[in-house]
């Protein structure tokens, strides 16, 4: 028998090795300092404001986002979506017993998490299902990736996470007495020649 997938939902994982997470862990504690921060999906901890992409930033963050931003150009590539760029990124500091409740990511195609200090006690990224298959699957002894309900991925120092953007996920709470830092982002389809085709499709050309 011949097996199609469609409407799969693909999550990708990876390293990056060029980040300097001991800078970023003091650029981002620094931030905090000087702003409150905002409240979405986070339930305790603190969430930075989203930041200007345009802005001048220091180099280590630089080097991060083009890390990330080669790990988008893999994951479209390997998808077969338009390419795509970086449209906004925030910071986040979660200390013990704060989570991040069940959400999506409205405006964007694929979003992520880099995480620059982080275990598996501090809180695990998780992916639901919305397919319904729960009202059809009995109880199994083993789940696999076709019949489980959800996702589940350990945090670690350099790890990057990268998923659909209007898949539901949340974050586990931190059970640890030390903070659990990353960065999220966002991404929106390149404004480049190859992509004027799909502008015009949606009426953003004439």
């Amino acid at each position: 028998m011949k097996a199609d997938l469609w409407f799969p939902t693909i999550i990708w994982q990876g390293d990056l090795k060029q980040a300097n997470n001991f800078e970023l862990t003091e650029y981002v504690y620094k931030l905090k300092e000087e702003s409150q921060g905002r409240k979405i999906s986070n339930y305790g901890g603190w969430q930075s404001e989203a930041q200007d992409l345009l802005a001048q930033k220091p180099i280590t963050v630089e080097v991060l986002l083009q890390g990330i931003q080669n790990s988008i150009n893999q994951c479209t590539k390997m998808a077969e979506l338009p390419t795509l760029q970086i449209s906004d990124f925030w910071w986040n500091v979660n200390p013990n017993g704060s989570y991040n409740q069940p959400h999506n990511h409205r405006d964007s195609l694929l979003s992520g998490v880099y995480y620059i200090d982080a275990t598996p006690e501090q809180g695990r990224i998780q992916f639901y299902r919305e397919d319904d298959a729960e009202f059809f699957m009995p109880r199994l002894p083993k789940y696999s990736q076709i019949t489980s309900q959800k996702a589940t991925y350990n945090p670690a120092p350099g790890k990057i996470i990268i998923f659909p953007s209007w898949v539901k996920h949340s974050v586990e709470g931190n059970t640890t007495d030390k903070d659990r830092i990353s960065m999220s982002f966002n991404t929106m389809i390149a404004m480049t020649p190859e992509n004027d085709q799909i502008a015009k499709l949606n009426g953003f050309q004439q």
